[in-house]
């Protein structure tokens, strides 16, 4: 070893600033490496992003940090190079880790957190071993310098072994879904839905939803989903994914079901078990009485089961707060009322919204249109509907001089609120840029907004103010002889006392 010199004042402050500043970077770089999968698609990848960010600024603090202690600290050459290689094989294993830590739920699964958690604070150790003659005499080159070189070595190098076994792991899981596809194209497509349900059981979404594809045309599906309710093999947590009828006896056995699967998971100790050994169970259970509560089944009984159950568990998570939800009179049959699937499942009970949802649909258009006419709440409900600035409203005013909906002030002023709103976002051209009629008519949607005002101003309401936003629109754009008729019925209109 060259003769031991004391390193400067300056160099061992530096060293120990930026020492500090690197285990800082590296301790928030650990906390994001160790929850990379714990967000939707879009926060993981932000989270990556910073991990690997932090990553390479612990890298490069290390690489100064290293540079210190090469110009102010002493150490055999040999030791040096060796300590440059695994700093940058480190990096190296670190990066790899990151990749294996963006998949914690496979083969290594968080072992891989090792190697970025060791190896900065090896690196530092040897720094300050350089740095400081005193700790030079106490731990000598050779024990020094091969300890925890030695140990940056086994860190680096554990990493190998770690990326075979999750290749490994990946080789099973590419073989595992080939046979799952060889598998799933054998099933006859009129196989009863019990032969389906085991291919559900994959973490690959794409599987799993190409399995739903398949179900859903099954004709048969509705009679084999009330037998394995009643059997006991149903998948609680499909039940609102299978496109089923929301029928009274489809409730029932579902409901049997529930109190059949709840039994078994209560505690005869109170918190003897810890809530993630349920967790699954709930989760399917609260999925299918959601859907139920949804298409007007209580499950009022039902859900204070499996919330007192959970409770019991230690540590329960969101999914109880759920379960009490459920029992809010307010919420049964809300998608029913509101948003139903089909158009068969409309009764004289839903809101106006959910008759005009399916207007879209040419082949049950006039009988959405004769269905709403006859509804006695829907002018409370155009009101309702016009008062938040949706496309249910547009469609609503679409379609405004069909419902036969009585002129009230407060659809008056609703409907007249939400045309100022929409009127006043369209863009107009100045003097000189010409737009046609019809680019006007394509930026208000269908244009049927000016239908809508002249069935308001004839029925009643006090338009003036809308009549003459909309010919102001109207005229900022070329005339046509469309735009010219529409303009002419406005200003009648407006001249009306």
């Amino acid at each position: 070893m060259p003769t031991q010199r004391p390193a400067s004042t300056g160099a061992l402050i530096a060293a120990v600033g930026l020492s500090l500043l690197i285990l800082l970077i590296w301790a928030l770089g650990l906390s994001l490496l160790s929850d990379l999968r714990g967000s939707d698609a879009a926060g993981n990848a932000i989270a990556q992003a910073y991990a690997a960010f932090a990553m390479i600024a612990v890298w490069l603090l290390l690489a100064v940090l290293g540079l210190v202690a090469a110009v102010k600290g002493n150490y055999p050459a040999a030791a040096g190079i060796a300590a440059l290689v695994l700093y940058l094989a480190s990096a190296l294993a670190s990066m790899a880790a990151l990749d294996l830590l963006s998949h914690p739920e496979v083969t290594p699964f968080l072992w891989p957190l090792t190697v970025p958690a060791l190896a900065p604070p090896l690196i530092i150790a040897f720094c300050f071993w350089t740095l400081l003659p005193g700790l030079q005499a106490v731990l000598p080159a050779r024990f020094a310098a091969t300890a925890i070189l030695g140990a940056l070595f086994v860190v680096c190098i554990a990493i190998v072994p770690m990326m075979w076994l999750r290749a490994a792991a990946v080789e099973k899981v590419v073989a595992q879904r080939a046979q799952h596809a060889r598998d799933f194209a054998r099933i006859p497509a009129d196989s009863p839905l019990w032969d389906w349900v085991p291919f559900l059981a994959t973490s690959d979404p794409s599987r799993v939803d190409k399995t739903l594809e398949r179900v859903r045309q099954l004709e048969r599906r509705q009679a084999d989903a009330e037998l394995m309710l009643a059997r006991g093999d149903f998948p609680l947590g499909f039940l609102g994914r299978f496109d089923l009828d929301p029928t009274r006896a489809l409730c029932e056995k579902a409901r049997g079901l529930l109190r059949r699967r709840v039994a078994p998971l209560v505690l005869k100790t109170p918190e003897s078990k810890p809530y993630s050994e349920i967790a699954d169970q709930v989760a399917d259970a609260v999925a299918a009485m959601t859907w139920l509560v949804d298409y007007d089944c209580s499950v009022d009984a039902e859900s204070l089961a499996w919330e007192s159950m959970a409770k019991a568990y230690r540590d329960p998570s969101y999914d109880i707060y759920e379960l009490a939800r459920l029992r809010d009179p307010k919420r049964l049959g809300r998608a029913l009322n509101e948003n139903p699937e089909h158009f068969a499942m409309l009764t004289p009970k839903a809101h106006l919204k959910a008759w005009l949802k399916f207007t879209d649909d040419k082949a049950v258009r006039e009988q959405a249109l004769a269905g709403a006419r006859a509804l006695d709440h829907r002018t409370g409900d155009a009101v309702e509907i016009l008062q938040t600035d949706t496309f249910e409203s547009r469609v609503l005013l679409e379609y405004l001089p069909a419902l036969e909906l009585e002129a009230t002030p407060a659809l008056c002023a609703a409907a007249l609120a939400s045309l100022h709103g929409q009127f006043a976002k369209i863009y107009r051209p100045p003097a000189g840029d010409a737009r046609s009629y019809d680019e006007l008519l394509g930026r208000l949607g269908r244009g049927q907004q000016f239908s809508a005002l002249l069935w308001l101003a004839e029925h009643g309401c006090d338009a003036k103010a809308e009549l003459s936003e909309a010919l102001s629109l109207i005229n900022a754009y070329q005339p046509s002889p469309d735009s010219g008729l529409m303009a002419g019925r406005l200003e009648m209109l407006q001249r009306k006392p």
